[in-house]
């Protein structure tokens, strides 16, 4: 097989952003999406990660985008948990850009979700 060792580094830098964020903040960590069936409507507050394009950085290295979502509700701390969170993103081999903060109507309430996203890029070796 070819890549197997860009594979299993990309199955731990997977693995350790759940288990890192989960951890530390004590949320679910969803991968893409949040099925139906996972949601809790009365209290929304969990991690949505995706990964995105890659780009060829050298000879045998690539850049890869990958997206932190972090939606709440509730909660005054917003700014100070945006720190901790890049902190805890930065220590699982992944490089912090920027953020992008907004606030999502529930339904037709009056009721709102804050929108966290966090915009990363990791390094990832290929064709050893």
């Amino acid at each position: 097989m070819v890549n197997e060792k860009s594979k299993a580094w990309l199955q731990k830098l997977n693995s350790s952003l759940v288990h890192e964020l989960s951890a530390a903040f004590s949320v679910n960590v969803y991968q893409d999406q949040v099925s139906e069936d996972e949601e809790d409507d009365d209290h929304i507050h969990y991690f949505i990660f995706e990964t995105g394009a890659m780009t060829k950085q050298n000879e045998r290295s690539l850049s890869q985008d990958v997206l932190i979502r972090y939606y709440s509700e509730n909660r005054d701390d917003l700014d100070e948990r945006t720190i901790d969170i890049i902190s805890v993103l930065e220590n699982t081999n992944h490089t912090f850009a920027n953020t992008n903060k907004t606030a999502i109507q529930k339904g037709e309430t009056d009721s709102y979700v804050d929108e966290i996203e966090f915009y990363l890029t990791r390094k990832i070796k290929y064709g050893c």
